[in-house]
């Protein structure tokens, strides 16, 4: 091979490469900005019912039929899906004491923009904790058998953080903004 094919193949590669993550980068931005007032009312909802008994939720298909409830207390993780058992769906949502007006609403709203996780996750900075929202919204397709699905996620900071942890994901790619308050990251799993 030529020198010059080599480094028309070089450049090639290059550029598919910033094309993939240009498309990731688009495709999660357009979905933030076309669910942003919806994801603003699930975040609000979300942290308000948080406050009651920490949660997460989702689905357990993609048909977006089955709702998942994964309920955690200081000792014990339940996790609940109204496939397996409505019934203790339904009990566990009682016994928490959780507004079922406001959970309906989130329900409904989680499955309007089609999400599949919406979760709290909590890292440290300089030895002080920073909880943030998270919201799995999409598999991305590898198109390789065997390989493990990997997921669009989108991260909500109540405040601009700045650490060099975070500006090495950032700056590595692993971590994308999309505004200063709002990220994307493509995780191995949507919770």
């Amino acid at each position: 091979m030529t020198r010059i094919n080599i480094y028309v193949w070089l450049f090639f590669l290059a550029g598919m490469l910033v094309s993939c993550a240009a498309a990731s980068k688009r495709k999660t931005a357009d979905y933030y900005h076309q669910h942003e007032a919806s994801i603003k009312e699930i975040m609000q909802l979300y942290d308000q019912l948080y406050e009651q008994q920490p949660f997460s939720a989702g689905f357990s298909d993609r048909s977006f039929k089955y709702y998942l409830l994964e309920v955690s207390t200081d000792s014990v993780r339940y996790i609940y899906n109204t496939e397996k058992n409505k019934e203790a769906f339904y009990s566990t949502i009682l016994r928490f004491n959780y507004d079922t007006a406001k959970l309906k609403s989130l329900g409904e709203k989680i499955r309007d923009i089609k999400s599949l996780w919406l979760s709290k996750s909590t890292f440290y900075i300089n030895d002080k904790p920073e909880t943030v929202n998270f919201l799995s919204f999409k598999s991305v397709s590898s198109g390789k058998l065997f390989v493990e699905n990997k997921y669009y996620i989108l991260v909500f900071l109540k405040y601009p953080i700045s650490s060099p942890d975070i500006n090495a994901r950032i700056e590595k790619g692993d971590l994308v903004k999309i505004n200063d308050l709002v990220y994307y990251m493509i995780g191995s799993g949507f919770r």
